[in-house]
């Protein structure tokens, strides 16, 4: 598989999967003030694991995945921080979907009368496209491919 994929395809971006059949879910995410502090709560106060910590300079936020299956299994929590903005609303700011092949997945949904609020995109060089769209009630929704193949 890797054989086909451009030089720069790097496996550690595509943690959702590579060659899933099927949409599923992916993780939930909330915004955080304090990375440590909500590091501690959930990991300590629940007995969560810590999957990824990561930083996305071009969206000027840090975030981790935590909870208790894992990047395979999905239903992740990711926490983020944005570096720029201290002010949060709570609650969760959106949930992700892995889709095999995002073309596909924005062309049904939106013939099925979603709004695409960010096209396809690839935001770290070898890493799956992801998306964003709103259901009919305006929540957010993220869509990360999970076949690489598509």
């Amino acid at each position: 598989m890797a054989d086909a994929a451009p030089a720069e395809f790097d496996l550690r971006y595509w943690q959702w999967g590579t060659a899933d059949p099927a949409p599923r879910l992916l993780h939930a995410m909330i915004r955080v003030r304090d990375m440590e502090a909500s590091l501690r709560f959930y990991v300590e106060g629940f007995g969560m694991t810590v999957f990824d910590r990561f930083d996305v300079p071009v969206r000027r936020v840090s975030g981790a995945y935590i909870g208790y299956g894992g990047f395979d299994r999905g239903g992740l929590l990711e926490l983020t921080h944005k570096w720029d903005d201290s002010d949060i609303i709570p609650g969760t700011t959106h949930f992700a979907i892995g889709v095999p092949n995002m073309v596909v997945a924005i062309a049904a949904l939106e013939a099925a009368g979603a709004k695409i609020t960010m096209a396809p995109t690839i935001l770290v060089v070898g890493g799956p496209a992801v998306a964003f769209i709103t259901d009919p009630d305006g929540y957010p929704v993220e869509l990360i491919q999970t076949n690489s193949m598509a």
